[in-house]
């Protein structure tokens, strides 16, 4: 784990703060961040449009990580405090959607690029899936009644298409998008109900708090996640593990959801009869 000094050495703390670029930073240094910067980060890298409608004390709440840590987070990052980290994450997703429209403009290169980018977390994701992991929730759904999903923002929408591709195969799925209902949800699950949270970093709250409470309702619990050693594994039954981007996804992106319907894809076969692709 690096020292808070090995941390502002990276991130060149003596740039002017219009120069600060902390999504960048906390991406390169994340795994090296102590357990408290960490969901902080993890939960600022998910979700920086809202971080930055944020105050202090909610960032501090939904990333379950204590108000100092976050200060400490900042001042590591280069920014003087809260909300001068606010406004430089701002700059930074404002300049990140500006240069992703230049190279859209330059030709066709910024489209094969992209191309390859998503054509690899498909093909990443294939070859890291553990068939028996596959196997064992295709049967666990298919023994379960009820099926509830879950996620936030991209996350979310990755669940609806997860949940449509399962109600196709065959299995009584439902997405959920309001956080206060899905843990209302889940705490009327039982043994014959599953339960399936997403989330690309594992760490934001309100998915982990869902599968949480849907572990201790008796559910068969399934974590979609890049992250294998996370918060949301850890109340999981299983996971399903897609491919991390090449290029960090921030933002209004939806380059995250190949991968996921991949996943589906998968599993939705799984749950078809010997022979027959699930339609």
């Amino acid at each position: 784990m690096a020292s808070d000094n090995e941390l502002r050495t990276a991130a060149a703390p003596d740039l002017p703060e219009a120069e600060l670029r902390p999504l960048a930073f906390m991406e390169r240094n994340l795994d090296s961040f102590p357990p408290a910067l960490a969901r902080a980060a993890k939960y600022l890298l998910e979700n920086p449009e809202k971080v930055v409608q944020y105050t202090l004390r909610e960032l501090s709440g939904f990333s379950r990580a204590g108000e100092a840590s976050i200060v400490r987070l900042c001042h590591i990052a280069g920014a003087p405090g809260f909300s001068q980290l606010k406004i430089a994450v701002a700059r930074e997703l404002a300049l990140r959607n500006a240069t992703g429209r230049t190279r859209g403009e330059a030709g066709q290169d910024a489209l094969a690029a992209l191309a390859v980018d998503l054509a690899a977390s498909i093909t990443d994701t294939g070859a890291a899936l553990d068939a028996r992991a596959l196997d064992a929730v295709a049967q666990a759904l298919q023994g379960s009644t009820r099926i509830d999903l879950f996620g936030s923002g991209v996350s979310g929408i990755i669940a609806e298409l997860f949940s449509y591709r399962l109600l196709r195969a065959g299995v009584n799925a439902h997405c959920i998008r309001d956080a206060v209902l899905a843990h209302e949800v889940a705490n009327g699950l039982g043994a014959d109900s599953a339960a399936i949270a997403i989330s690309e970093s594992g760490a934001t709250t309100e998915t982990v708090a869902f599968l949480e409470v849907a572990r201790k309702a008796g559910a068969f619990t399934v974590a979609v996640t890049c992250q294998e050693r996370s918060a949301l594994a850890t109340h999981a039954d299983a996971v399903l593990l897609m491919a991390r981007l090449q290029r960090p996804a921030y933002g209004a992106t939806i380059a995250p959801v190949p991968r996921a319907v991949f996943l589906a894809e998968a599993l939705a076969s799984r749950l078809a009869p010997p022979g027959r692709i699930a339609r």
